[in-house]
């Protein structure tokens, strides 16, 4: 029986459908995403509204940045003394923050605010010159805006799921300091703790994704926040007003 020759673009699409089996049925295939300068419209809204319905009989306390902000729970019982707005936004970067906080931080007055970003801007793939570029505007027009605001800034957080770009962080993390130190800001970074003593990262910290903490994860960050800056403890009944950093 004469055999029936195979066309030559079968065959190509056959080992292409072998080889895209065998890389899916092993590690995912990376995936960029544009992450940075989305429309933030309807978290501006949920944000505002958030806001009018505290009773303002305490110091406001603002979170701002990403989805490890937007995603903390229970931050109320985390920060007692003060009235929370979780300003979260999935998803931002610096350039998001400094686009926006004229029309979402400024009208909310904080007289405490917390940022996080870098995350979403390094796996972006936005260079840390640009990065760092981009808080560094945004710190200046922050303390000319709100010069009574007590600005905290957490150090862009390790994850499994962002493990390759280890040594970036790492870089970003470190010049980020000196530029919130510089500014008498107060620093805060969560990396050591979320590792083991040789050096591991905890996976128990991690909700499936390998990228967002879970509430393990957060129990630890609330502790060594805590640690850290012991005016943000409501445990601490002596440190009521934080130590400020010379510029």
């Amino acid at each position: 029986m004469k055999a029936t020759q195979e066309h030559p673009l079968i065959s190509q699409l056959f080992w292409v459908g072998c080889w895209l089996g065998g890389v899916l049925g092993g590690a995912a295939l990376p995936v960029s995403a544009q992450l940075c300068d989305q429309d933030y419209t309807s978290d501006i809204q949920r944000v505002r509204a958030q806001a009018e319905t505290l009773p303002g009989a305490r110091p406001r306390l603002v979170l701002l940045g990403s989805s490890s902000f937007r995603k903390w729970p229970e931050t109320d019982t985390v920060f007692p003394r003060h009235d929370v707005v979780n300003a979260g936004v999935g998803g931002s970067c610096f350039s998001d923050l400094l686009a926006l906080h004229d029309s979402l931080l400024v009208p909310l007055r904080p007289d405490v605010l917390l940022i996080y970003e870098g995350d979403n801007d390094l796996a972006d793939g936005v260079p840390v010159d640009e990065v760092l570029a981009n808080a560094e505007t945004l710190f200046e027009a922050i303390q000319g805006r709100l010069p009574d605001t007590e600005v905290v800034v957490v150090a862009p957080k390790a994850s499994l799921a962002r493990a390759n770009l280890r040594d970036t962080y790492l870089e970003l993390n470190a010049r980020l300091r000196n530029a919130v130190e510089a500014r008498g800001m107060h620093w805060v970074d969560f990396w050591v703790v979320q590792h083991t003593p040789d050096g591991a990262l905890r996976e128990e910290l991690f909700e499936a994704d390998r990228l967002h903490l879970n509430d393990n994860g957060y129990a630890v960050w609330v502790a060594e926040l805590r640690r850290q800056l012991p005016w943000l403890d409501p445990q601490n009944h002596v440190a009521t007003e934080p130590a400020r950093h010379a510029p």
